[in-house]
């Protein structure tokens, strides 16, 4: 099965288990070995975010479609009663895509600043081609936000694309194995995903139209406040010179 068929089918999965949601992202991690990945962010009327993510890569589900081609021709005996599917359509039309899909909601903190950072990146795009197996896996990123954006960039080389990497850093923490090694790969992303969790941990933090209280001041005519009294005559004699100072 190719990957783009592979895509595809996942992507209808998806959507038809949030046909009422708006598409913000969708993720594809193409590994030339077959362990290939999807994920999608996804937007509700009421803005909470979730993230749907497939749990079955190219690899897998070629598997599966060989061992249901094999039991259609052969009993429960193990004896072949006909011929072995020549093509694919007939066992992806009857295969269920929606078992091999779970999400999982998003908090509100790392949506704000994703959406942030896609309506930032709002317009631009990057694509390299494909070389050989020894660069990684080829991720294809693609924002729905403002202007949208696209992005294709090997595994290895994620520092180039680094807000939207650093954003798979986070989605990859819905993902498993291969999956998320390969999108949680980059010491660049990792860092500036940290910077923004701790922006999100950080007791400091406050919106952007928050109105910041003038700073308060002190009248020049104002008097200086006495030397504490102490009992030592040498500490005395070193406060007042201070309370003049």
């Amino acid at each position: 099965m190719d990957a783009s068929r592979y895509f595809e089918e996942m992507h209808r999965a998806m959507s038809a288990q949030k046909n009422n949601s708006s598409l913000l992202l969708t993720v594809k991690v193409q590994d030339l070995g077959g362990a290939d990945a999807y994920l999608e962010l996804r937007q509700s009327p009421n803005g909470r975010a979730r993230v749907f993510y497939s749990t079955m890569g190219r690899r897998n589900l070629n598997f599966q479609l060989f061992r249901k081609g094999w039991q259609l021709c052969h009993n429960a005996s193990g004896e072949m009663t006909g011929q072995f599917p020549t093509r694919a359509e007939s066992l992806l039309d009857s295969a269920d895509f929606s078992a091999c899909i779970r999400d999982d909601a998003l908090d509100a903190g790392r949506t704000e600043i994703i959406l942030r950072e896609l309506r930032r990146a709002a317009g631009t795009s990057r694509s390299c081609l494909p070389q050989s197996a020894r660069e990684g896996a080829m991720i294809t990123v693609e924002s729905f936000v403002g202007r949208g954006g696209e992005w294709n960039y090997w595994s290895t080389r994620a520092a180039d694309c680094l807000p939207i990497a650093a954003i798979l850093c986070w989605l990859g923490d819905f993902l498993a194995g291969t999956e998320r090694r390969t999108l949680q790969s980059s010491p660049e992303a990792m860092a500036l995903a940290a910077r923004w969790q701790a922006e999100l941990a950080s007791p400091f933090a406050q919106a952007a139209d928050c109105v910041q209280r003038p700073a308060r001041t002190v009248s020049p005519s104002a008097p200086r406040r006495a030397a504490q009294q102490v009992q030592n005559p040498r500490w005395q004699s070193i406060l007042a010179v201070l309370a003049t100072v």
